[in-house]
């Protein structure tokens, strides 16, 4: 039987019922919401990254390739829909899917406004599923038949124009070398909303067929490709696949360097996390050590009774070193329990709402990983238990027969 944790045991209800019992139970429980800080910090912070990440991608996917230009213009030149290097991305491990993609300016025009917009001609390979979370009226274009006037616009172009669902919606395009500009006609088929206002106000999902009619480039040419992933964290990895089995005349460029402030942006996050995280686990630390200084305290002439039996410093510091740590997982297991528990609320109800104008997701968005929930449990546990070994050296300097005298 191992003595230390014997005596610990026996010694561990006790506190409760002396004048150090309400401040043992103080520092208990701020252990538990120190750890509950932390893990609702990360699963927001990881939430909210995801969510605002998902948002940017959805509108330009994880990967574009457009022919090698110097234009920033919208109007670059085509890539044909015929190479055998487009042709053999579809092989590349951690593709999920390559499409084509047409951008082309243009001005909706109504009785009482007039709004500039980007129209994004697509076909039926395109990846619907971000802009089917966001649909809120209505249904998503078909375009896997004949060419379809149908077009999906944001509730933010709806409001400003006063389109809805099945209203006609004409565009002009201003081509290059005509006076006028050359009109179109189309059916508003759904309203999305993304809460992303960047993209929101400027993005009309098309048949692309119709661009590759207003371009003159019949069916044999595209303003380039975008590509999926299976995981953002391959998207380096994959990039660099994509680099190098494209041909020389391409350029393919990922999400985050075509959009650095937002990624910029939800990088900094991480310090905020960061300083949480180092504010918390000191709380807890000084909290745990304040728990065994006063187990030590209370215990002095139980110390000096030990001493004197003949126990050595080493086997006295383990009772108390054992009590402390019973209390420390005591304060983890609640932390761990209001957290998750807090966590688990947010991501099922929603219940705490956002500005989304301001933080382009309506409520607050969390994010439960296993990994992270180990992580910050593992690491407070290991950095408190080894604060918990410098205060319990101070038994080695208690005297036994002064301690018995100590009241």
């Amino acid at each position: 039987m191992n003595y230390s944790v014997y005596m610990a045991r026996k010694l561990a209800g006790k506190h409760r019922k002396g004048v150090t019992g309400p401040v043992i139970h103080v520092s208990v429980f701020s252990i538990a919401l120190s750890i509950a800080v932390i893990l609702i910090a990360f699963a927001i912070v990881r939430g909210f990254q995801k969510e605002v990440r998902e948002k940017i991608i959805g509108f330009g996917a994880h990967i574009q390739i457009r022919l090698f230009d110097t234009n920033e213009s919208l109007e670059q030149l085509p890539v044909a829909t015929d190479r055998e290097d487009i042709a053999a991305l579809q092989s590349v491990d951690g593709i999920k899917s390559v499409y084509p993609f047409i951008e082309k300016g243009g001005l909706v025009k109504t009785d009482s406004n007039l709004h500039g917009i980007v129209m994004k001609g697509v076909d039926k390979s395109f990846e619907w599923t971000f802009l089917q979370k966001s649909l809120v009226h209505g249904a998503l274009p078909d375009y896997s038949g004949d060419i379809s006037n149908d077009v999906l616009i944001s509730a933010k172009v709806s409001s400003l124009l006063g389109l809805d669902v099945d209203s006609p919606v004409r565009v002009y395009f201003i081509m290059p070398g005509e006076m006028q500009p050359r009109g179109r006609k189309f059916r508003v088929s759904g309203v999305y909303n993304t809460g992303m206002d960047e993209f929101d106000k400027v993005f009309v999902v098309c048949d692309m067929r119709h661009l590759q009619k207003l371009n003159s480039w019949g069916d044999s040419l595209v303003s380039g490709y975008e590509i999926m992933v299976n995981n953002f964290d391959d998207l380096e990895k994959v990039l660099a696949e994509v680099n190098s089995t494209i041909y020389y005349d391409l350029d393919a460029s990922d999400i985050i360097l075509r959009q650095p402030q937002f990624f910029d942006w939800l990088n900094l996050l991480d310090s905020n996390v960061l300083i949480i995280l180092v504010l918390m686990t000191l709380v807890a630390i000084i909290n745990i050590v304040s728990i065994i200084l006063i187990l030590i305290l209370e215990r002095i002439p139980f110390i000096g009774l030990m001493k004197a039996m003949g126990a050595n410093n080493q086997m006295v510091r383990k009772i108390f070193v054992y009590m402390s740590a019973r209390l420390l997982l005591l304060g983890i297991f609640w932390g761990n329990l209001f957290g998750l528990g807090l966590i688990v609320l947010e991501q099922v109800t929603g219940f705490l709402p956002l500005n989304e104008e301001m933080y382009y997701v309506s409520h607050i968005p969390v994010l439960l990983r296993a990994d992270y929930i180990i992580g910050v449990n593992a690491g407070v546990i290991a950095v408190s238990l080894l604060a918990v070994l410098l205060p319990s050296l101070i038994i080695r300097r208690i005297n036994p027969s002064a301690a018995l005298q100590h009241k």
